[in-house]
């Protein structure tokens, strides 16, 4: 997501899943991006029991609202991937067009540890047929994890794409119990 504008605060965090970038507007989070180079790009299985948690960076140049924020932000966010929050409580905003955003908040209803078909998130947001754009829509997700759009798989029963790939994917639904074994869904 590229947000270039002076309303917006960007903040590095790295914890053991490695390294992500928040967005803030002001004490809303409208960003949250994981960061990678190909070589990194793959989580390994002991990533997933292994996520310790690293606490937020004391950041001199953010105003309080913000701090505090990105402090709430970076426990939610470690606690999620360390198997111990299902539910984000950080104020966020939303940022997209008005069909991304309907997708987005769809996709924000499915329970942690079920998943849903693109073709059934087409038709929650009543544009039947649409997957393909349901896609598109998941692929520009501005706050990764948060908006789970992991949790959307294909009509066929598969993992099908994920802007963090499949071994992400697949990590994130095995730790939620919405896939049993790491292997299914190839």
């Amino acid at each position: 997501m590229a947000i270039m504008d002076e309303r917006f605060t960007e903040v590095h965090h790295r914890n053991m899943w490695g390294q992500w970038v928040f967005r803030f507007e002001g004490a809303n989070l409208c960003g949250l991006c994981y960061i990678s180079d190909k070589a990194k790009s793959r989580a390994i299985p002991s990533e997933v029991k292994a996520c310790a948690s690293a606490g937020a960076m004391p950041d001199t140049r953010l105003n309080r609202k913000t701090a505090a924020a990105y402090k709430k932000a970076a426990a939610e966010l470690n606690a999620f991937l360390s198997g111990k929050l299902q539910t984000f409580t950080i104020p966020i905003s939303i940022i997209g067009t008005e069909f991304q955003v309907m997708v987005w908040e769809k996709v924000r209803e499915i329970p942690y540890g079920e998943t849903r078909t693109f073709r059934q998130i087409a038709k929650a947001v009543g544009h039947p047929g649409a997957e393909r754009a349901v896609g598109n829509a998941l692929h520009a997700n501005p706050l990764q994890i948060i908006i789970p759009c992991h949790r959307v798989i294909s009509s066929k029963g598969g993992l099908s794409g994920y802007v963090l790939g499949t071994d992400f994917k697949r990590r994130l639904l095995c730790m939620e119990g919405a896939i049993q074994d790491e292997l299914a869904l190839e």
